[in-house]
């Protein structure tokens, strides 16, 4: 497997991310999960993600080959859910990995870089939603630790979006 290198994004790399994650719409859609489209993201979500320094690259081969944004801000319909620990927690946005590297562990790398980050930060969770017929995206997140939660509705879809959560025990010893 290449090495995977995760850093923040920076406005220049919009260029290179936009691109990407349409290649990875058209993938998501071609799967027969519609979660994304022309409406949401959009190239100015991920700008904003960049402005606000929340946007992070994974680079294989120094190739771009994936975004994710990591902050704590959580959707209202995230409100009612029966999360086991308290706010803030890092929350998991927008993760798009480029359609010719998915399998390759840049989604996992992703997830465990996003975890150090929330210990870094004091952070005692982790949470993360994604449509009910993202299939892949659920097998992942519950590959790395997730517990689902709960059920929220987004974006004028259909469908539920499943919501997840990891506890992160600080100090104890991780995978």
């Amino acid at each position: 497997m290449a090495d995977i290198v995760i850093r923040p994004a920076r406005a220049e790399d919009l260029d290179a991310i936009w691109p990407m994650v349409s290649r990875a719409v058209v993938h998501m859609n071609q799967l027969g999960n519609p979660q994304w489209g022309e409406d949401y993201p959009t190239r100015d979500f991920y700008a904003g993600d960049i402005s606000r320094g929340e946007l992070y690259a994974a680079l294989v081969d120094g190739a771009l080959a994936g975004v994710a944004c990591f902050n704590t801000s959580e959707s209202p319909e995230y409100d009612p859910l029966p999360w086991t620990t308290p706010r803030p927690a890092m929350v998991i946005h927008r993760m798009a990995v480029d359609p010719v590297c998915q399998r390759s562990g840049v989604g996992a790398a992703f997830f465990r870089f996003a975890e150090e980050l929330a210990l870094q930060q004091g952070l005692k969770a982790m949470r993360i939603d994604t449509y009910s017929l993202n299939d892949r995206m659920q097998a992942l997140i519950r590959k790395m630790g997730f517990t689902q939660v709960g059920t929220i509705h987004l974006h004028g879809r259909p469908l539920p979006y499943p919501c997840f959560e990891k506890s992160l025990a600080i100090g104890e010893t991780r995978e």
